[in-house]
């Protein structure tokens, strides 16, 4: 299943945190049951009376679609870039305050 690699579950995880809306009740509770809480595809098929199968189509289908959503409206990406644009800005304004206290030094010593 796409879901297996730690990368790919934390980006599913995201996807739900920003489209699960989007989903049935039913999708959101049982991605959030797999995705969030780590049950097995058993146990939540035992829990909803259906079969494991059921429930692997259900996941495989709520996870395409929380992927066609991203990739048509691309919050994901927007917010992850938003995030690299902050750091940089972060960082750059640390760069700016070290020069800053190097010339206040140096004023001072003058």
């Amino acid at each position: 299943m796409v879901l297996d690699t730690l990368g790919s579950r934390e980006r599913q995880v995201a996807l739900l945190e920003r489209y699960g809306g989007l989903l049935t009740d039913h999708q959101r509770l049982t991605l959030e049951l797999y995705l969030g809480s780590d049950w097995s595809l058993a146990e939540i098929a035992s829990k909803q009376k259906v079969s494991r199968s059921a429930v692997h189509d259900l996941v495989r289908r709520s996870v395409q679609l929380l992927e066609d959503s991203e990739r048509r409206l691309g919050l994901l990406a927007e917010g992850q870039e938003r995030a690299r644009n902050r750091e940089a800005i972060a960082a750059e304004l640390a760069d700016l305050r070290r020069r800053m206290a190097r010339l206040e030094a140096r004023l001072d010593g003058v």
